[in-house]
């Protein structure tokens, strides 16, 4: 376009000298010709005007087509853009329904398998609550009717329908817990105890899930459970003084210290 503006402007310049020309020898020429030159100079001067009239509208057209191809030219490039676009963002959609579809597939597995462990640890859960219930009933005698109440609350709520098999599988462990850290402490306690016909109140022993053993509110009867009989023996006067001292560890009321207590192991049979 430049190039096209500096021919027009060239060209400009040889009619404006042409003209410059025309006009110094027409000042010279004589009176008769004067009239007929300045004809001629008045027709030169209109084809001029005319020129540049025409080259002023081919320029305009020119810069008017020139808009038109910029305009189109970035149309398409738009419309290009486009279309990558599209495509990019199809193939997205593509991977996302495939992965979708994955996801549904292992959902179903799952759904499955769910429905399998539900029909295999349903029955599996009230075994255990029964063999904990057993468990109760044939261990020592602590808090017995507590912990016997506690399992039949147990199996009462494992066969509630509203309960997930979660939460009846988490009330089943907590309830082993427990009865697990039974075993890894000492407590001493206060309550009533039915010994050879009489109701004596006692302090009660327990030393994990090794022992049990009382002694009187006055220090003077002290017993433990038999395992081999499961029965209540009395210990000789001389474990009295011993027995009082470890109530006091249990209760935090001394140090710890080592304990010699009389044990009760059942004998193997033969």
């Amino acid at each position: 376009m430049w190039h096209k503006l500096r021919k027009s402007s060239s060209t400009g310049q040889r009619i404006k000298y042409s003209i410059i020309t025309s006009i110094c020898a027409v000042l010279f020429l004589p009176p008769m010709l004067l009239s007929a030159a300045t004809t001629d100079l008045k027709d030169s001067l209109g084809v001029v005007s005319k020129t540049n009239t025409s080259g002023i509208e081919s320029q305009e057209k020119i810069d008017t087509l020139s808009r038109e191809t910029q305009g189109l030219l970035e149309e398409y490039r738009k419309l290009h853009e486009g279309t990558d676009y599209q495509a990019a963002y199809t193939r997205e959609l593509q991977e996302l329904e495939l992965a979708q579809q994955h996801e549904i597939e292992s959902l179903h597995l799952q759904i499955a398998q769910a429905k399998i462990t539900r029909q295999r640890i349903l029955p599996l859960m009230r075994s255990m609550a029964d063999a904990l219930e057993k468990f109760v009933v044939l261990d020592l005698p602590f808090h017995q009717q507590e912990r016997i109440s506690s399992v039949l609350q147990l199996k009462l709520r494992l066969n509630q329908p509203d309960l997930s098999v979660s939460d009846r599988f988490r009330l089943l462990l907590e309830a082993y817990q427990l009865e697990q850290d039974y075993g890894g402490n000492i407590e001493a306690w206060r309550g009533p105890l039915a010994f050879q016909g009489d109701e004596l109140s006692v302090q009660y022993l327990r030393v994990g899930r090794v022992a049990l053993y009382f002694q009187t509110l006055d220090g003077k009867t002290s017993g433990y459970w038999n395992v081999g009989e499961g029965s209540w023996l009395t210990l000789d006067e001389q474990h009295n003084r011993e027995l009082a001292q470890a109530l006091r560890v249990a209760r935090s009321q001394v140090a710890p210290q080592l304990l010699q207590l009389p044990l009760s192991v059942p004998e193997s049979e033969s």
